[in-house]
């Protein structure tokens, strides 16, 4: 799709997707690719639960933020969102009370989070299957709510994927086991 159609066409059809549901629901689904969201995710899985995990995670959010938010500010500063574009469309939905932003669009900090932290958690719960599908339906649904709300074009929320499963494979395959090596929370309940 992304070589076939122009960014705003894509986005013009996924904004005429709108139903009074996924308007209500996609501003909260979004929350989950969050930057406060992903380190209150790692904290309470790093005094609670799991403390290399919780580390791993904390350490992929911040890796992977830093390269997104860089990118978005050195790389690609002119890469304007897609409201920027299509706010005097005749045709473009908006939700009604929804922060729209115009700029620094490439690519999704948001989605970059999500695949990172999937990515990670997903490493963790080698073999079993269906979580680490979940955890990947549930970035692609970042994803998605990032284009439904039209806050990035499909191409933002791709490189966002790209980068996040990148950082997030990078960090569990190349942290050295020795490092933040202990398993046990740290607040025992």
């Amino acid at each position: 799709m992304l070589f076939t159609s122009d960014k705003i066409t894509l986005q013009l059809n996924t904004n005429a997707l709108h139903t009074i549901f996924l308007d209500a629901t996609m501003p909260y689904i979004t929350w989950m690719g969050d930057g406060l969201f992903a380190i209150l995710v790692a904290v309470v899985i790093l005094l609670f639960f799991h403390r290399r995990l919780g580390s791993l995670l904390l350490i992929g959010y911040a890796g992977s933020a830093l390269l997104a938010q860089g990118a978005k500010r050195l790389l690609f500063p002119e890469a304007m969102r897609p409201y920027f574009f299509l706010k005097y469309h005749p045709s473009f939905h908006k939700i009604p009370h929804f922060l729209y932003y115009e700029f620094h669009s490439f690519p999704s900090g948001h989605t970059t989070t999500a695949f990172a932290m999937a990515t990670v958690l997903a490493w963790h719960c080698t073999p079993s299957c269906w979580k680490q599908s979940a955890l990947l339906m549930l970035a692609c649904l970042v994803g998605f709510s990032r284009t439904y709300l039209s806050q990035h074009f499909l191409v933002d929320v791709l490189a966002g994927s790209m980068l996040g499963v990148s950082c997030g494979l990078m960090l569990v395959v190349f942290w050295p086991q020795h490092w933040l090596s202990k398993q046990t929370p740290l607040v025992r309940l």
